[in-house]
């Protein structure tokens, strides 16, 4: 006997961040009937699921949480994984976005049903849920991403990615690797150094690694913020202000990127000695043309007797360890890949079919483009959190997403009050922005030459937004109709 259809009128894909944060968005509206899958037990998203050594944010506390909800209470002034968590636990609950919630469901399948104006979501167990709109809130950072060598399968000791660590994994007087240098390795490496007998270090390519500055917060700064709100109303502004001035540096004066390398020099030549070692630490491209990182203690972990970075390439991993292009094998006990996410396609783990029943993945082939990050011609009725042009390369990306949350709401309001069927955003509106966008980056420091994740395979970039973030949140304030067809 076939289940009965559920009929919401939105349906959200994850309670991380951007999930609940756009049922906070529909419940401030009055829009109540909808509903967020979660396909694990809780709720966090990233924050739930990375829970590798030394896990934690590399923005500020007071930027790294909703702008309505200030939290006087962090510990630190760069949060960690558990407390970012808490954090969300608190928010689902204070704003009573649980019970919208279906812990333990996988969307398998969404669908849209141009006749009706729905999505179609199909569940694991092949239940079916109709929603006027489909919002798809996973997030890009959520697949991991393992790196292409030989005989990975193959190796005998125990291996975990950094990005779905096992938490049994002791590496307590062990021989370890650490495959990849990016966010999650500056964080890992120095995270583990002191425990294990033996520290690899597997680097491709060098990162730009400026001073964190991280600290713990006072109890009598904590009491001030929760005494006087507007305080931490200031330190915030203050905290977005700065990294906002980091704008030009990235889109129009790359003369003032040198003020980042220098910090990093100095951090390094303080760090390590040895002049052979500093240059292996060195970035052959300029600073913020791959994601730009922040730590404290990542250099001088590398000057730890019991730490060696290799730069030679991988040929294969055997069942001993790792084999690298100079004929050495380096024996392992463990392997940490910490390679980073799938961000380069979809990052949505069921298909995706629009108009005629054409794919996500085949319409966006090479190059990923959305409205404002958020609507797809041909895919009415869906808006993304954190889609294509939508990411930040200097500040927070909740500064991006809580100008979508917003949005979303206006978007359902238009499309029901207005009893309309759908709304499909045009494509040459879509062409045209993504066309402005890559003139706007033409000169920036993302497009400068490097191999980065930010492009595409013919060098456009579908993933940063070209500007300031306060301009990603004033052309999105209000919804622009003419934007869209309105059937």
């Amino acid at each position: 006997m076939a289940k009965p259809v559920k009929v919401v009128d939105v349906a959200i894909i994850g309670a991380g961040f951007a999930g609940v944060g756009v049922g906070i968005a529909l419940k401030k509206k009055n829009i109540n009937n909808f509903v967020i899958f979660e396909g694990d037990s809780s709720v966090g998203g990233a924050w739930r699921k990375n829970t590798y050594p030394g896990c934690g944010c590399d923005v500020p506390s007071h930027l790294y949480s909703y702008s309505f909800e200030p939290n006087p209470d962090w510990p630190e002034a760069y949060s960690k994984q558990k407390d970012i968590k808490s954090y969300i636990e608190h928010c689902t609950e204070k704003y009573q976005v649980g019970p919208h919630i279906r812990f333990n469901t996988r969307i398998t399948h969404a669908d849209f049903d141009e006749a009706k104006g729905v999505w179609r979501l199909t569940e694991s167990d092949d239940s079916i849920t109709e929603a006027r709109v489909f919002v798809p809130a996973i997030g890009a950072l959520s697949i991991p991403q393992y790196p292409n060598v030989k005989g990975r399968e193959t190796f005998e000791g125990a291996t975990s990615h950094a990005a779905a660590w096992d938490d049994t994994l002791d590496l307590t007087g062990k021989r370890v690797a650490v495959i990849g240098t990016g966010a999650s390795a500056v964080q890992v490496v120095p995270n583990v150094a002191e425990d294990v007998a033996q520290l690899h270090v597997f680097q491709r390519t060098a990162s730009w690694v400026i001073p964190k500055g991280n600290r713990v917060y006072t109890d009598e700064e904590r009491q001030q913020w929760a005494k006087y709100p507007y305080k931490q109303r200031i330190e915030r502004l203050k905290l977005y202000w700065t990294m906002e001035t980091s704008i030009p540096a990235l889109m129009w004066y790359p003369k003032l990127l040198e003020i980042g390398e220098a910090a990093h020099t100095k951090k390094l030549n303080r760090a390590i000695t040895d002049p052979v070692l500093r240059k292996k630490l060195t970035p052959d491209y300029n600073l913020g043309c791959k994601r730009t990182l922040v730590s404290d203690d990542y250099f001088k972990t590398f000057a730890r007797d019991n730490v060696h970075l290799i730069t030679d390439d991988i040929v294969e991993i055997t069942p001993k360890g790792i084999k690298t292009c100079d004929g050495a094998e380096h024996e392992l006990d463990v392997i940490i890949f910490a390679s980073g996410y799938a961000v380069g396609e979809p990052a949505y783990p069921f298909d995706i079919s629009g108009l005629d029943g054409i794919s996500l993945r085949e319409y966006w082939g090479d190059q990923r483009k959305a409205y404002y990050g958020m609507a797809v011609s041909q895919f009415p009725n869906m808006l993304s959190i954190m889609g294509p042009n939508s990411g930040p390369g200097h500040t927070s990306v909740l500064v991006y997403q809580e100008a979508q949350y917003k949005y979303v709401a206006k978007y359902t309001q238009h499309l029901l009050s207005n009893e309309l069927r759908y709304l499909n955003v045009k494509e040459s509106v879509q062409e045209k922005q993504f066309i402005s966008f890559q003139k706007r980056m033409k000169n920036s420091t993302w497009t400068s030459g490097c191999n980065s994740w930010y492009l595409n395979e013919d060098g456009t970039n579908s993933t940063m937004w070209p500007g300031f973030s306060f301009e990603f949140v004033l052309r999105t304030k209000r919804l622009n109709a003419r934007a869209y067809e309105e059937v």
